[in-house]
């Protein structure tokens, strides 16, 4: 009676060996899909926020994208973490003023329009003559990690530097760059 039951504790353990990290990386793979979703969201809401206050400001059709690259957490490499990328675009046609004549036989204009993109929230770029709001970045990447341990403890270190340029359009570069370290 005695092997059976210990049996039974070793089929127990290896079934947790093998079924537990599969559980853990479902739930990391979850946790990041809503965290990236999360993100999305964030962007397109804030595409819309910012075309909303500045068609009522300007008074005109305003079109407005957003790009973002962040570094997120990440379960396999949780020093630098990983980039995501997440844009939104929105469009408010907002025309207060009457696009009909009035009695002197003024008006009849169609209101202008203006197109805006906004990279990782730094000031908006004005991309109006460009006329496309293709964003085409480019990345220059570079990491390094450590972990070193001792007699006094183990402790883990490290960093990433990037520049990024961007191509708006045919016409336009944005470049910004940015330093992550632990």
């Amino acid at each position: 009676m005695l092997k059976i039951f210990s049996g039974r504790k070793a089929q127990a353990m290896v079934e947790m060996a093998v079924l537990g990290p599969l559980l853990i990386a479902a739930l990391a793979s979850l946790v990041t899909y809503v965290c990236k979703t999360n993100n999305d969201q964030y962007a397109l809401q804030q595409a819309f926020r910012y075309a909303l206050a500045k068609s009522h400001t300007d008074n005109k059709i305003v079109g407005y994208g957003t790009w973002d690259d962040r570094r997120m957490a990440d379960a396999t490499n949780p020093i630098l973490g990983k980039k995501t990328t997440s844009s939104g675009a929105a469009q408010i046609h907002w025309a207060i003023p009457s696009v009909e004549e009035n009695d002197q036989g003024e008006g009849g204009a169609d209101p202008e329009a203006a197109l805006y993109i906004d990279i990782n929230r730094f000031p908006e770029y004005d991309i109006t003559q460009i006329g496309s709001g293709s964003v085409a970045p480019r990345y220059i990447t570079v990491t390094d990690a450590k972990v070193s341990a001792g007699t006094g403890g183990g402790w883990r270190h490290g960093g990433s530097g990037e520049v990024m340029i961007y191509k708006i359009g045919d016409k336009m570069y944005v470049v910004q760059g940015r330093a992550h370290g632990r």
